[in-house]
């Protein structure tokens, strides 16, 4: 009997590992959709000479996206003018994708351009997990009349959203 009951552990033993398993893995993946800049206010100093101010690397924009399309929207409060009271600045911005051609379809800030109305720029691609980085530019064009001293303000929103 001993026998026999041994001999059948060993049996169901051997046919146990003739059987075999599947495991089914699902994984759910988070949207990612983000921009940010590198400061949130931008002090610009305007002498009052009439000089054109630019500096083509005022600030960073990183963009994240794990869609692969995607439009990043720039909008003014002020419509494209820094603002004192009644009295305006107009000013220009551009954002400087040309370091990744081939993750841009559309962009209607390559060249200065004043901010009367929301401009955007549609990416076809996604971005790596550190993100793109890009060099937002700031203009003054040079004047002939004295701006009223004071302290001027505009606000810009960016957002992202999948095309």
């Amino acid at each position: 009997m001993k026998k026999f009951f041994l001999l059948a552990v060993i049996g169901v033993l051997a046919a146990s590992t003739a059987w075999g398993a599947q495991v089914v893995i699902n994984a759910t993946v988070a949207s990612k959709l983000e921009v940010s800049v590198d400061a949130a206010t931008w002090t610009i100093a305007l002498d009052n000479t009439g000089t054109a101010i630019q500096n083509d690397a005022q600030g960073l924009l990183t963009v994240k996206a794990s869609k692969s399309s995607y439009t990043v929207t720039f909008a003014s409060t002020n419509s494209g003018v820094l603002m004192n009271g009644t009295e305006t600045i107009p000013y220009k911005i551009k954002v400087n994708t040309s370091g990744w051609n081939d993750g841009v379809d559309t962009n209607n800030l390559s060249s200065y351009t004043q901010l009367a109305t929301s401009k955007t720029i549609v990416f076809k691609k996604r971005t790596p997990t550190a993100g793109k980085t890009f060099n937002i530019g700031f203009n003054i064009e040079s004047y002939t009349e004295y701006y009223a001293d004071g302290a001027y303000t505009d606000t810009v929103t960016i957002t992202i959203a999948a095309t």
